[in-house]
């Protein structure tokens, strides 16, 4: 059994963020405003409140990457999460008291009360802003005091003679390496910078062809059958080829220079700037690769306690050393000052000295216990608020049973989770009133033979419980209610890989099962059938994905927000909740139906709406959208033949963000970016079978937006922009669209930025007419294999560029016939071959032409 660690679960980072726009949006109804106003309480209440929420809504995105690994920032997203509850409930009973104000006649009973009322909403609010005061303050949970180091240091071009560049995370066990790295890997400013990305975990079992496989694995999206480390190292050689990469290779333990460097021969293909990340606790392996050295927290042997003589003060200041021992040292319990302890190892020898952690009463944050299959008896262990068990031991299974029941924690317990439990059922202290009576956050995962679970809605204070990977669970059923009303303070409820649960016998109660519940998850329960809870009165989300089987009546919900739906059949749909905002349908039989009849047309709170792997069966008659729609998304469609024609003849006066992404289509496509007047973002990508592309304005409404995105199109030949006299985009990004050939004549003379890569068709030979674009400030030219000069371009005719950047054009000779506009303050050329010698710093043929720039950066020397 691997370990128990105190701290709080997490989840829903991302759809956290969704919650929170919602909540922007309800605090800005006109209703509630005038309220406010007309009892002389001033909207700045509300104002205030959002802008404490804005504070903590930045750091999000670092807290969804670290929802599972640390329990720190568990805790401060549950909270978050309390906090947007309550706000959400303040809005509603003000707009409630609202509506009641316009309905009542108003004598001196009713001021009376909304005094009251008024007085109560300032007491709220105050709290609410408090408690994100508090988080704000509390944002470094996040940790990411390296994050931005590592960040411009996989941005920036190698410096060094290495091709290939290699950082090295280096600190003890759960210092948090692997979290920064996730931190790192997932900022889009990373991302965006490399073509190919891949996460391998290492372990201590260094396989040199299982690491390969998984490389291969995970940037082609198959399963490599070859187990021949040649032929596999050549096919990762052939798929990193020209590409810029990055690679994590987690938690290394090898210090082997041979095998390190072996497993570095195929990187070397990938183009210079290519970024390798290792985490690893071994500073010589950091050394072998050769790497950017980045320590955590590292620490001496002499301060992780392998001498017990040492100074009990230093001892008490860092507690996180233990992690590098075998087992507690003896008398663990006279550390009385301990404020922070990383690791318990509870040894064969020590198992029955864990009960010391009792003493340990200072002890904060988040404290692993290690090896629990040692644990003689803990029911005496530290009045902890929070609990993780982690049992990934090969005991059996009536011995974890046993370990587990003798883990009881405190009444003080607010947050449990449990991982991967072997047992075949819970002790019973997990459903217990008594033991559970402050509960607020529980969580369970990763079960193999439990088969039922316990009542955990008689819990009073349960707020957040997640549920995912119970693989023995077939039913829920009335012992998981416990009795009715039940589950009276639950706010957020999950189910989620629950592969062979079949059947949720609800109670069926007017909202006396679930009175509070805001957010319910389903998701990846593919054999699950039958009925979903009739009556959810507050529900503010529902999520149903990769539910299959489910063929359900939605819950009668009044004021649901958000709805996520991976049902295949919607047959038994009738009319969508009136204040619904986001709508996600997924794996949709019938679809044409829905967009035909008017279903969504007349919900006229509908803001967001993605169509994701639908397939049209016939073309529609008419496509009816809300007026109010602002953002759509159309992703892996099959047929969108059928849909698009209709679609793109309606007007859109409000939608902003249009994407087109992923799926089959065989037609001409005509888009008049007139019908989207507000549109400020367009994307057309990864359409299998368009050929020919119009884009289009009218004289009449003419749009005016951002960004126009046209990629991943491999039978697109010709795109053609008509009419584009008025200022219509401002920015053009055309890449992976190999058989395309765009005659640039027709843009508009606002555009700003223009880039363009991986399109074989661009050649030397072809007029390209930029002279027409005069407000072009940034040009980028990436992998055009077949262009030999830039002289068609007219380069110098660009008055106004300020930034030109060229990469991977392994055929390019020559720029322009005369010089570059005086304009032009940057110049970025990168892996061109045939340019570098022609522009060597004063003595090439063609350093006068570009002397004048200010910066010029050549295959990573900068020049000037």
């Amino acid at each position: 059994m691997a370990g128990a660690v105190v701290g709080a679960g997490g989840g829903g980072g991302a759809l956290l963020l969704a919650s929170l726009q919602v909540l922007f949006d309800h605090m800005a109804s006109r209703d509630g405003l005038t309220f406010l106003r007309g009892q002389k309480l001033s909207d700045t209440l509300l104002r205030k409140l959002k802008m404490k929420f804005l504070a903590v809504k930045g750091v999000l995105n670092d807290a969804e990457a670290k929802l599972i690994t640390d329990s720190d920032v568990n805790g401060w997203v549950d909270e978050l999460k309390d906090a947007v509850y309550d706000a959400e409930d303040l809005l509603d009973d003000i707009t409630t008291e609202a509506l009641r104000c316009k309905m009542e006649y108003s004598d001196s009973q009713s001021q009376v009360r909304n005094i009251n009322f008024c007085e109560g909403i300032k007491s709220r609010v105050d709290d609410i802003t408090d408690t994100l005061e508090r988080l704000a303050q509390e944002k470094e949970v996040l940790g990411d005091g390296n994050k931005e180091e590592i960040v411009e240091f996989l941005r920036s071009y190698n410096a060094s003679r290495n091709k290939i560049g290699v950082i090295a995370l280096v600190g003890m066990g759960g210092i948090g390496k692997t979290t920064l790295a996730q931190l790192v890997y997932k900022d889009r400013r990373v991302v965006d910078c490399f073509d190919l990305l891949a996460w391998v975990c290492v372990s201590e079992e260094f396989d040199l062809i299982r690491i390969t496989k998984t490389i291969l694995k995970a940037i082609t999206s198959g399963t490599p059958d070859d187990n021949d480390l040649n032929m596999l190292q050549c096919k990762l050689e052939e798929r990193l080829s020209r590409k810029k990469f990055l690679l994590v290779l987690d938690d290394v333990w090898n210090e082997n220079y041979n095998d390190l460097e072996k497993l570095q021969l195929p990187f070397n293909a990938g183009l210079r700037g290519s970024k390798i990340i290792v985490t690893t606790r071994s500073g010589q392996v950091a050394r072998v690769m050769r790497s950017v050295r980045i320590d955590l927290g590292q620490l001496s042997p002499e301060d992780c306690f392998l001498q017990q003589t040492h100074d009990m003060k230093t001892m008490e200041e860092i507690g996180d050393g233990y992690s590098l021992v075998e087992e507690m040292p003896s008398q663990m319990s006279l550390l009385k000052g301990l404020q922070k302890l990383s690791d318990y190892i509870v040894g064969k020898q020590s198992g029955a000295r864990v009960a010391e952690l009792k003493e340990l009463s200072q002890i904060g944050g988040s404290l692993v216990i290690q090896e629990l299959q040692n644990v003689v008896d803990a029911k005496d262990a530290l009045e902890l608020e929070s609990l993780e068990v982690n049992d990934d031991s090969g005991v059996d299974q009536i011995g974890e049973d046993i370990v587990l029941s003798n883990l009881q924690p405190h009444s003080n317990i607010k947050r449990l989770t449990i991982y991967r439990y072997g047992g075949l059922r819970f002790p019973d202290w997990l459903g217990g009133l008594a033991i559970l009576i402050n509960m607020v956050s529980l969580r369970l995962w990763n079960y193999d033979n439990v088969s039922a679970l316990p009542p955990f809605g008689k819990l009073p204070s349960l707020k957040h419980l997640y549920i995912f990977g119970l693989r023995g669970i077939e039913k829920v059923g009335a012992v998981f209610y416990g009795n009715e009303p039940s589950f009276v303070s639950l706010k957020a409820l999950s189910f989620e890989d629950m592969p062979n649960w079949k059947e949720w016998l609800c109670l069926g109660g007017q909202g006396g099962e679930f009175p509070r519940l805001k957010r319910l998850h389903m998701e990846r329960c593919p054999k699950l059938s039958g009925n979903l809870p009739t009556y959810l009165p507050i529900l503010r989300m529902l999520v149903i994905e990769g539910c299959e089987q489910l063929v359900a009546r939605l819950p009668r919900a009044p004021v649901i927000r958000v709805l996520w739906t991976h049902s295949r059949d919607i047959s038994e749909w009738k009319e969508l909740p009136p204040l619904l905002q986001t709508l996600s349908i997924n794996n949709i039989d019938s679809l044409e139906c829905l967009l035909e009849e008017g279903l969504l047309q007349h919900n006229t709170s509908l803001e967001d709406l993605t169509i994701r792997n639908c397939s049209f069966s016939r073309p529609l008659c008419r496509v009816c959208l809300p007026i109010t729609l602002k953002y759509l998304n159309v992703e892996g469609c099959e047929k969108l033949e059928f849909l698009l024609p209709e679609f793109f003849k309606c007007h859109h006066p409000s939608l902003r963000n249009l994407i087109i992404d992923d799926g089959t289509c065989n037609l001409f496509l005509s888009i008049p970016l007139g019908n989207f007047p507000r549109c400020r973002f367009l994307m057309i990508g990864g359409l299998e079978g368009l050929k020919f592309l119009s884009v289009s304005t009218s004289d009449r409404d003419p749009p005016s937006f951002g960004i126009l995105s046209i990629s991943r199109c491999s039978n697109l030949v010709s795109i053609c922009c008509k009419n584009m006299k008025a200022a219509c985009f401002h920015s053009l990004e055309l890449y992976d669209c190999p058989e395309s050939i765009f005659p640039i004549q027709g843009l508009p003379s606002s555009l700003t930025s223009l880039e363009i890569r991986s399109c074989n068709k661009f050649t030397s030979h072809r007029e390209f007419g930029l002279q027409g674009l005069p407000s072009l400030t940034s040009l980028y030219i990436s992998d055009l294999p077949n262009l030999g000069s830039l002289d068609g371009w007219k380069l110098q005719l660009l008055t106004s560029l300020q930034e030109l950047e060229i990469r991977d054009c392994l055929e390019l000779h020559s720029l322009t016939e005369g010089p570059l506009p005086t304009s032009l303050s940057f110049l970025k050329i990168h892996n061109c071959p045939l340019l570098e010698d022609r522009f060597k710093s004063r003595t090439g043929e063609d350093w006068p032409p570009i002397a004048h720039i200010p910066h010029i950066v050549i295959d990573d020397q900068v020049l000037k």
